[in-house]
């Protein structure tokens, strides 16, 4: 009699996300610290307060692809991958040009904030098997807020615009290490 039992390899989502718990936490503790430091110097130069802008959109992009890489058979890849592609290349002009870039930083930041709001957004919504699908829609919820604040109100002082991206920051960093934490349980 032959043998029917063959090795069949399963995909699990769920053991995929879990190994990249420790890069949302990681990310978030960074995302913490960088609000605080724009909310708590939003009167330095022009020049600090972008190059922290573009050091927290380039962490926030690289987090996204690490994410896109850990979870490469997810129906959701490419989206990471767009909103990964955008945050590193906004964080890269950011850096180079600081003092020519601040109105463009006002508009991309807003952009990036409601586009990857709506990716997470989108992600916790149509995809039950995330285990941190609720931080997912939380993070979507509040990134688009923000990007829609700043759309509405596009000449904010550096001093405004600082402090909105601190909070920003403080939050997205928050439920970042909120969703690590849920990955590493589930």
């Amino acid at each position: 009699m032959a043998d029917t039992h063959t090795d069949v390899e399963v995909y699990d989502p769920v053991s995929n996300l879990k190994r990249s718990w420790w890069v949302l936490v990681i990310s978030g503790v960074l995302s913490v610290a960088i609000g605080v430091a724009l909310i708590f110097w939003p009167g330095q130069t022009l020049t600090v307060a972008t190059a922290l802008f573009g050091a927290l959109m380039i962490l926030s992009g690289i987090v996204r692809f690490l994410q896109a890489v850990f979870s490469s058979e997810t129906d959701h890849r490419w989206l990471l991958l767009i909103s990964a592609i955008l945050g590193v290349v906004i964080g890269v002009v950011v850096i180079r040009n600081p003092e020519s870039v601040i109105a463009l930083i006002v508009l991309l930041a807003a952009l990036f904030w409601i586009i990857g709001g709506m990716v997470d957004l989108f992600r916790g919504l149509t995809d039950e098997s995330l285990p941190d699908r609720g931080a997912r829609i939380g993070l979507g919820v509040i990134s688009g807020a923000f990007g829609v604040v700043i759309l509405i109100w596009p000449a904010p002082t550096v001093l405004v615009f600082a402090i909105l991206a601190g909070a920003y920051s403080i939050l997205f960093g928050l439920l970042e290490i909120y969703a690590g934490i849920a990955l590493k349980r589930a």
